[in-house]
């Protein structure tokens, strides 16, 4: 028995009652680190039209300042068309703490401030704190509206499902986070906003900030599209694919039919005209051209020099030598660039897929850098990648490209089929794009995505990303994926218009404005319409379901509103737990008289202990993925003492009161006191139905609250409904240990 558990056992057997003693900390407290002190002057003094002494004395009003603060720092900084005052006051003594504020320099208006204050010695925290989440939204815009008052009536506060989990045992104090979205014409502009934090323990406004541009111009709403024309558009950009999702050496994955929205979360379509807006995207297929056009090195297996060196007696391979010549047959390698790698792997998913990859290099001055990636397959020798990057003295300078769009696309295709004839028959064109927007919007750059298409269906995982230099026409980064794999034939799935309905579904479409940054860094504020709070933007095409990029049904997301405690007696328990993301739904029900199981109160106990563990009994899981969630839930209700070794049976067993109260009895860890039954009383009118290695459990529960007695009797062999294992688990975490 632990020393923690033989102190329980001693005082639990003083103390029958069941006032316990403060227990040993069991959670790791939070260790802070004093913030970064203010900035010194940095800008213009002379813009600051609110002095430095008003600042101070309304910093020092409105957030109750004292003198046991004892050092002061203060800086100043300007950049466009703000200035800052940022003022930082620290305390010296412990406990330690710091409050940092910053004021508009030119109006007063305080528009940030973070405070940390020092855990005082002696000083704990456990179990649920004073406010729920819902209670700290209303300090929050409490807070705003004394603070911003000229602001508050133009934000919206943000759902918040990522809430803070917290469970019985100490722990740090809780914060809650709030972020209040502007709104304009009753739209929301999410780059704009407000966040407060809130301790929950105290209800102390603990932070801060303000994000917003004064000089914006929201385009009025009148005139947009109906919705309905928005909802068409959509359904024109959702397609039916081929997809394979990324697995770590397992070159068996299958691949699936899929519906997808094009650009996913970036489809948006302008409010107005009800056209989409391209965005700076490329490399729509699932290879990604990136900095040196190779595909990340987690995906890539390196060889020691001994595997290479077996390797390169492979007959079908080809020398670097002979690789490297493939490439300057296509590049112009000039002669000063200096080969700076050589190297040879393979890849996690086909390993019989090896590649060479080179890398030049030279730097002249700092104003003339150049270099080149390239790399070829190792058995074919057929070039895969390559990139050119190049940086002279002429590049910021901006000149209208004497190539169009149309032109350079040519430029791409042209060298498609140089390269890859027979391929370029089997692929579409998905984005053209073009990029690097400089100084009136002048591209240098533009980018061209190009899909597979297999059976008429595109397979996003395969195809060629080409980007072409605006200015020269010269291709200057180029990736090709192509993979021997099986596809399924087409079947009857979902079809496209139920595809379309559920991307759609639960007011997935909304308005929304958004920021589009061109080239002079001028803000250009849009009315757009986006799907949001989406799962995914791919659904299974033979079950409809939502897919990861693992190409995994998504189950649900958990919840914590439920629709079935209306008048029931614990209702609000239930919702205190909910609070505390103990108790969770996918199907917004709690049922509430339903008897509990062993694994639906393990989860719940496992739960309160401030373990997050995936709920493994929905009708979502089946065969191993729930066998594995269970498995790790029991291990942890084991490591936790919740459970023993060999209580892990009969797990779909409905509890009866007594195995209830022995389960959180050993979750307050107070077993070591339970086991020494010789020491209780049980006054019950039905005391011999009691185990006597079991009594000093129900004494401790009846003793703690945490069960009462029914008409002078414990019944321990009575069921216990789920709504009642709810309150007995709320009242467990306000036990004070």
């Amino acid at each position: 028995m632990s020393s923690k558990k033989i102190i329980s056992a001693l005082v639990a057997g003083c103390l029958v009652s069941g006032f316990m003693f403060n227990s040993a900390a069991s959670a790791d407290v939070r260790k802070d680190v004093l913030p970064k002190q203010p900035s010194q002057i940095e800008g213009d003094l002379s813009i600051a039209k609110f002095p430095l002494d008003k600042a101070i004395a309304k910093a020092k009003a409105e957030f109750n300042i004292t003198d046991e603060y004892d050092r002061f720092e203060s800086g100043f900084n300007s950049y466009e068309d703000k200035a800052e005052w940022h003022l930082n006051w620290t305390r010296e003594s412990e406990p330690k703490g710091n409050i940092s504020v910053r004021i508009n320099a030119a109006n007063g208006d305080i528009i940030g401030m973070d405070r940390w204050d020092e855990q005082a010695p002696g000083q704990q925290y456990s179990g649920l704190p004073r406010y729920s989440y819902d209670e700290g939204s209303k300090v929050a815009r409490q807070w705003l509206q004394k603070l911003l008052p000229n602001y508050a009536a133009q934000t919206r506060l943000m759902p918040n499902q990522d809430q803070p989990f917290y469970g019985f045992g100490d722990r740090g104090p809780v914060e809650y986070y709030y972020n209040f979205h502007r709104v304009a014409n009753g739209v929301t502009y999410p780059d704009n906003n407000v966040y407060i934090r809130v301790n929950g323990d105290t209800g102390q406004l603990i932070g801060f900030g303000l994000d917003w541009d004064q000089n914006i111009n929201f385009p009025t709403t009148a005139g947009k599209i109906p919705l309905t024309e928005a909802e068409r558009v959509i359904g024109e950009n959702i397609e039916l694919v081929y997809f394979r999702p990324w697995t770590s050496g397992a070159k068996d994955t299958p691949v699936k039919l899929v519906y997808r929205v094009k650009k996913g979360a970036n489809l948006i379509i302008d409010a107005f005209t009800g056209k989409v807006i391209e965005g700076q995207l490329y490399g729509s297929y699932d290879g990604d051209m990136g900095g040196a056009g190779e595909a990340p090195k987690s995906v890539r297996k390196e060889m020691t020099p001994a595997e290479q060196a077996e390797v390169d007696k492979i007959k079908n391979l080809l020398s670097a030598e002979k690789a490297m010549a493939k490439v300057k047959d296509i590049i112009a390698v000039p002669a000063e660039l200096k080969l700076s790698e050589s190297r040879l792997s393979q890849d996690y998913q086909f390993p019989e897929q090896k590649q060479w990859n080179f890398h030049w290099y030279s730097e002249k001055d700092s104003t003339n850098m150049q270099s080149i990636s390239a790399g070829v397959n190792a058995v074919t020798g057929e070039l895969v990648y390559y990139n050119i990057w190049q940086k002279d003295s002429d590049e910021g300078k901006v000149t209208k490209p004497p190539f169009t769009l149309e032109q350079a696309r040519q430029k791409a295709e042209d060298f498609i089929k140089k390269l890859q004839p027979g391929r370029f028959a089997e692929i579409k064109l998905d984005n053209s794009l073009n990029s690097d927007y400089l100084e009136k919007g002048i591209t240098r750059n533009y980018h061209f995505s190009y899909l597979r298409v297999v059976n008429g269906i595109p397979f996003t995982n395969n195809g060629f990303d080409i980007e072409v230099d605006g200015n020269t026409g010269e291709i200057t980064g180029y990736r090709m994926d192509w993979w021997n794999v099986k596809f399924p034939t087409v079947s009857q799935g979902i079809g496209k218009e139920q595809a379309t309905k559920t991307f759609l579904a639960n007011g997935g479409l909304g308005l929304e404005y958004i920021n589009r940054n061109r080239g002079d860094n001028r803000p250009q504020v849009n009315l757009v319409y986006r799907l949001k709070d989406r799962p995914s933007y791919m659904l299974d095409a033979n079950t409809g379901k939502y897919l990861n990029g693992r190409g995994e049904t998504i189950v649900p997301k958990e919840t914590t509103n439920f629709t079935d405690l209306q008048g029931h007696p614990a209702a609000d328990a239930i919702r205190q737990l909910a609070k505390a993301k103990i108790v969770k739904t996918t199907d917004g029900k709690f049922y509430p008289d339903r008897n509990i199981t062993k694994i639906e109160a393990v989860e719940m106990l496992v739960a309160s202990r401030g373990w997050q563990m995936p709920t493994p009994y929905t009708m979502l899981k089946e065969g191993k993925e729930k066998e594995e969630e269970t498995k790790r839930l029991i291990n942890a209700a084991i490591s936790l003492g919740i459970l023993e070794a060999n209580e892990t049976k009969d797990l779909d067993k409905e509890l009866t009161r007594l195995e209830l109260a022995k389960l959180m009895i050993n979750t307050l860890d107070y077993d070591g006191a339970a086991k020494l039954s010789n020491i209780y009383s049980l006054q019950t009118r039905d005391a011999q139905l009691v185990p006597a290695h079991l009594k000093g459990y129900a004494a401790l529960s009846l003793g703690l609250g945490l069960q009462t007695d029914s008409k002078g009797s414990y019944v321990p062999n009575e069921k216990v409904s789920r709504g009642y294992a709810a309150i007995s688990i709320l009242r467990m975490l306000k036990v004070q240990k």
